[in-house]
């Protein structure tokens, strides 16, 4: 019999993610080995239980890549614009965690397992500081007004967070149109409060 295949932790987790977003909680750990071209054993062996892949594979990333790109700071186009730029990406990623945990959800798994790291050192909070650090920073150049810089990256997070919340319970459209669209809209009514370029 000939070797199987060796497979990255990153690979069973994007298979992983697609097979549950697309039939379910009850996909087997069995159905998503095949896929890939493994046993289920490599999996119970990298992640301990279906509960933990399914976890892995749709919760909370342990990094959040718009996190790194907000923490170089505001560039030289017009803090709106930028705004809008960041705002949309929050808005995808956000998308893309709200059908993950909807999943999660079905599954019965209790929030406190999806998010056992509530420290500052978690992933969701440096994502947060990184967008106060760089509201601060835009707000220090004169770029946007005076207000608590912690309080509008909590209202601009929560907005877009409630957005994909709001989009997949109430039915609204999450084309990346429609969602960029929202995007704009908000960030421009925001603005009225907050801009002075």
């Amino acid at each position: 019999m000939g070797r199987r295949q060796e497979v990255s932790n990153e690979r069973i987790l994007e298979v992983a993610r697609r097979c549950f977003l697309l039939r379910g909680a009850g996909v087997s750990a069995v159905e998503i080995a095949g896929e890939l071209g493994v046993s289920h054993t490599t999996i119970f062996n990298r992640f301990g239980s279906k509960e933990a892949l399914m976890i892995a594979a749709l919760g909370v990333p342990d990094q959040i890549e718009w996190a790194s790109v907000l923490e170089k700071g505001p560039d030289n186009r017009p803090v709106f614009e930028q705004l809008v730029q960041h705002g949309k990406v929050v808005a995808a990623y956000f998308q893309n965690l709200q059908a993950g945990l909807a999943v999660l959800h079905a599954a019965g798994i209790p929030n406190d397992k999806i998010f056992p790291d509530q420290t500052a050192d978690s992933a969701p909070a440096k994502a947060f500081m990184a967008l106060v650090a760089w509201l601060r920073v835009a707000q220090s150049q004169g770029r946007i007004g005076k207000c608590d810089v912690e309080t509008l990256a909590s209202t601009i997070l929560g907005a877009l967070y409630n957005w994909a919340q709001t989009a997949s319970v109430c039915g609204h459209s999450t084309t990346r149109d429609d969602s960029e669209s929202h995007v704009e809209r908000f960030i421009e009514l925001l603005w009225n409060g907050i801009g002075v370029e």
